[in-house]
């Protein structure tokens, strides 16, 4: 309490008050101690309010104007040959995400679950459709919460539990071997998946990921506390300390959202099996997607190698 009380009296040069005329008496603001305190308080303002937009800062698409309607998504997802997963696990919110409509039809190397990331919806993502199916899997395009016509709040509370569930009801019917794939905060997501070794999951790809949010967030963010603020972790090195499938690392080398260290910070943690593919000249968002390009192979190929 003497402190703060110190903190609000005008600054004392030696034994007497400052004058109370003159330059200070003009300027009540520019006593040291009382610009010290505007500074604190500026600088307590923004850690507040990044803590308080932490949810919007990570999920960005997850606003009342940003969001879609289940019917709206439901109609862009038919444009792309899409249907809603009818199959929800017990308690869930359709929907939880989506499907080529021939799902059903047997794909002999499993199912690949893919976790978009943050700027996007599950139905933006059909494209790795046709990569995927060519090479002989099946795709499940993950829907987080809040997103794509899904009610709720997105968050690493709510995601990952979801997503484990849902990929314990595939294996259960018979949709497996199950893969995971990950892009950018869905690295952070498929990485905290794996995290439970009980979880079916028999590989896992990594596409432009972090070591760990908090590193992240630090990287925008140099002077503020951010560890401390964080609600969600999605602490990617911790999550697949103890995973024992193949993994397999894409990242871009102009990639100016998620810093190339915490790209490679990551993979040097990472358990073996593991592979690094370099995409030269792309950025975080440009990386190169066309189906016959043979990265695709090189990741597939590791992670579940054809028999």
């Amino acid at each position: 309490m003497a402190l703060i009380s110190a903190l609000g009296r005008p600054f004392k040069v030696g034994p007497k008050a400052a004058p109370k005329e003159g330059f200070y008496a003009d300027r009540p603001w520019y006593y040291p101690m009382a610009l010290v305190r505007r500074l604190i308080n500026y600088y307590l303002t923004i850690c507040v309010a990044l803590f308080l937009m932490q949810n919007i800062l990570l999920y960005p698409r997850w606003q009342s104007g940003a969001a879609l309607k289940t019917e709206d998504a439901v109609g862009q997802a038919k444009a792309y040959g899409l249907v809603p997963w009818e199959e929800t696990t017990s308690g869930v919110s359709a929907p939880q995400g989506y499907v080529p409509a021939n799902f059903a039809t047997p794909a002999h190397r499993g199912t690949i679950v893919l976790f978009h990331g943050n700027g996007g919806w599950a139905i933006d993502r059909g494209p790795y459709g046709e990569a995927i199916s060519q090479r002989g899997f099946r795709l499940f395009l993950y829907e987080y919460p809040g997103y794509g016509g899904r009610p709720g709040r997105p968050s690493e509370a709510a995601i990952v539990p979801d997503a484990q569930a849902l990929i314990r009801s595939l294996d259960q019917a018979r949709y497996g071997p199950i893969y995971v794939w990950g892009e950018s905060l869905g690295a952070g997501v498929a990485a905290a998946v794996c995290a439970d070794e009980k979880v079916p999951v028999h590989g896992l790809v990594l596409l432009t990921p972090w070591d760990t949010l908090a590193h992240t967030a630090e990287a925008y963010y140099p002077f503020v506390p951010v560890a401390m603020l964080l609600s969600d972790r999605y602490d990617s090195i911790s999550n697949l300390r103890n995973f024992r499938h193949p993994i397999c690392e894409v990242r871009c080398t102009l990639d100016t959202v998620v810093p190339p260290r915490l790209n490679l910070n990551l993979y040097a943690h990472l358990p073996e099996p593991k592979k690094m593919i370099v995409l030269e000249g792309c950025g975080h968002d440009d990386w190169p997607n066309a189906p016959e390009l043979t990265w695709w192979d090189d990741a597939l190929d590791f992670i579940a190698p054809e028999k």
